[in-house]
């Protein structure tokens, strides 16, 4: 842990905090951009949550979206259709549908978590009641406004959308506060010594490191989750199977 501690030092200093959310936010603002312009079939609530992770990723983040969420060539079809149908093929791959199924899970987890990290730091919680309140805030953010919204989309009604995505996201949950919670209990520590305030560079620097380690480790949970259908990843198939059959029955009509 002490070779860790000293490879990591630099996180808490300016010069890399300061680049590392600079990038982070002006990627963020491009992919808003972009998601409302060439990529406007991206799913409505990775819409909201790839910001959000962009912000805490930075370059990683980035990289992230334009590997699974933003098909090179997306700017060349038409809005509407055209769109959802190219951004549907792009999203096939089980790997593209579990990234952007974990990225819904921390963009939408992580806000709720570093805003409980900033209350909790500054209310003076010891570990585990900081622990538990960014569980608490982080689950019930990620459930009721991300989760939730995901499912209507595919076609729930509000009682069946509200059990599907609570569902969803306490698994998802677990995962992303194993990685947080390690990076809490072991890595900032032992580089700065205590749990840093929000004042601070390693604050905001590990606690990105903190949501990247629960990417990680939400990953292999994700992928259940999008196997046995609890969660969808990204996409448009259940719109255009009904825009599909709406077809067919105009066609025969």
């Amino acid at each position: 842990m002490e070779t860790l501690a000293n490879l990591l030092t630099f996180m808490a200093e300016p010069w890399f905090a300061i680049p590392w959310y600079s990038v982070g936010i002006a990627g963020a603002a491009w992919i808003v951009y972009d998601s409302f312009h060439a990529n406007s079939a991206l799913n409505p609530p990775l819409k909201a949550c790839w910001p959000i992770l962009v912000i805490f990723f930075s370059v990683i983040g980035v990289a992230l979206y334009l590997a699974v969420s933003r098909p090179s060539d997306i700017g060349d079809y038409e809005p509407g259709e055209p769109k959802m149908r190219r951004f549907t093929h792009y999203a096939k791959p089980q790997w593209r549908k579990v990234v952007g199924s974990a990225a819904h899970c921390v963009g939408g987890d992580g806000l709720g978590i570093l805003t409980a990290m900033v209350m909790a730091r500054l209310w003076g919680f010891t570990f585990w009641q900081e622990f538990w309140f960014e569980y608490a805030v982080g689950y019930l953010l990620g459930w009721f406004l991300f989760q939730t919204w995901a499912m209507r989309l595919h076609g729930n009604g509000w009682l069946q959308a509200i059990w599907k995505g609570g569902r969803a996201e306490f698994f998802s949950m677990i995962t992303v506060m194993l990685g947080m919670g390690a990076v809490m209990y072991y890595v900032t520590p032992a580089v700065v010594g205590e749990q840093p305030l929000p004042d601070t560079y390693a604050f905001w620097t590990f606690g990105a490191l903190g949501l990247l380690v629960g990417f990680i480790f939400t990953y292999p949970m994700n992928y259940w989750l999008v196997a046995i259908g609890w969660k969808h990843g990204e996409g448009h198939e259940h719109m255009l199977k009904k825009k599909d059959q709406q077809k067919q029955q105009e066609a025969h009509a």
